[in-house]
């Protein structure tokens, strides 16, 4: 099943996306999803990768908003919360390293919808879509100060992918500064970089549309001892 989600992920990504995109949602593969996530079976969780509409053409946009329309939002924002997570499958279920990797994996899953739907939605989206995703940040407190802790999280998580990449070996092969500071930056996104680019743009997102958002994501920085530079950061 994990395998086939990786296979449809990918046809809707590179091979032809926007013939097979508009193909999945013709085919109600939104709702099948959706669907899923309610019941909260391991295909939902696999299925997640599938939401990730990244892509900057019209069809993508359509998606997200279509998203929103299929009741999306119910399912999405308590698993971005870390809360009622699909089953993993039940070969893994006991062991412990394969639960850690199932749950980080939702949340990176979920962080990149997030970030999707805040990069297309917009104020002409059917169904206020834009404005029912500002309002959940807005109504709880809580979601705001989620994405302030995953936001400082993923930034410690890429700095230390960096800093291990220039302590190891790899660096003395690389002669050309260009090449190596190359190198460095896949390290760091790939120890946890993009995802942190993601939670920031998401951030940004909610500071420019909301004043109470704005107000409450500062607060929670200066907490932690940050700023708002760690937004610009990322």
């Amino acid at each position: 099943l994990e395998n086939a989600c990786t296979t449809l992920s990918c046809c809707l990504s590179f091979s032809q996306s926007t013939k097979n995109m508009k193909a999945f949602l013709e085919g109600q593969g939104i709702e099948l999803i959706v669907r899923c996530l309610k019941e909260r079976t391991h295909a939902a969780g696999c299925g997640l990768k599938l939401l990730d509409f990244f892509g900057s053409e019209e069809v993508h946009q359509k998606a997200c908003e279509h998203l929103v329309t299929a009741g999306g939002l119910k399912y999405i924002f308590p698993l971005f919360m870390g809360t009622r997570a699909p089953k993993q499958a039940s070969l893994d279920s006991k062991k412990t390293k394969a639960k850690r990797s199932w749950f980080h994996m939702l949340q990176t899953q979920v962080i990149r919808m997030m970030y999707a739907l805040t990069r297309h939605l917009n104020e002409e989206s059917p169904d206020d879509a834009q404005s029912r995703i500002i309002a959940k940040f807005v109504d709880d407190n809580d979601k705001c100060d989620r994405l302030v802790e995953l936001l400082i999280l993923y930034d410690q998580k890429a700095r230390k992918a960096e800093y291990e990449f220039y302590r190891s070996d790899v660096e003395e092969d690389m002669t050309e500064q260009s090449i190596l500071e190359l190198a460095a930056l896949e390290a760091k996104l790939k120890g946890g970089g993009e995802i942190f680019h993601r939670l920031g743009a998401i951030a940004a997102f909610l500071c420019v549309r909301s004043k109470r958002c704005h107000e409450r994501i500062v607060s929670q920085l200066r907490m932690q001892q940050s700023g708002v530079s760690i937004i610009k950061a990322a």
